[in-house]
């Protein structure tokens, strides 16, 4: 299964991959018109302050999730390496919200609802059916967010690493 990983040194905090989530998530699939839909999509990435640079975070697709231990109605399940999660079944009580470690289920305000028995809370898809994949990853500037696999992405810091040491005996 693939993630999403973060180069936090490279995040600029531009907030671009949050922009491209909510286009990605609205009913238009355009910037202009997704500032202008009656139920406005929500970002399922967040870009937070940390230390002086930012660090977009979005779920982590738990092997063993909270959210979906949490979850009364089955709404929230892992499959197949990622945390899904079904609006329709979904009643919106918030254990999903609760129960996270990292604060990435979300639950919707009124205003941003479809009705109140459907998108109840927010949380990250990997953009599930967008053939490009993430959105995030595809907006993002600096590369700082990639999609790969555990292996290939510690393969990467390693090398990366041996680098920097290298540079560093210099």
């Amino acid at each position: 299964m693939y993630s999403i990983f973060v180069d936090d040194a490279k995040c600029m905090g531009c907030k671009s991959c949050e922009i491209a989530c909510c286009v990605a998530h609205s009913v238009s699939k355009t910037r202009f018109g997704a500032v202008g839909e009656e139920c406005p999509p929500q970002t399922r990435v967040y870009v937070e302050p940390c230390g002086a640079g930012a660090f977009p975070l979005q779920c982590r697709h738990c092997t063993e999730p909270q959210c979906a231990k949490a979850c009364i109605t089955g709404a929230m399940k892992w499959k197949d390496g990622a945390v899904e999660y079904d609006a329709a079944a979904c009643l919106g009580c918030g254990m999903c919200v609760i129960a996270c470690p990292f604060g990435l289920c979300e639950s919707l305000k009124a205003a941003q609802r479809a009705n109140d028995t459907v998108n109840a809370i927010s949380k990250c898809d990997l953009c599930a059916g967008r053939p490009e994949g993430p959105a995030c990853v595809e907006s993002c500037p600096t590369g700082s967010l990639s999609l790969g696999t555990a292996e290939s992405y510690s393969r990467t810091k390693r090398k990366t690493y041996l680098v920097q040491l290298q540079r560093e005996a210099r």
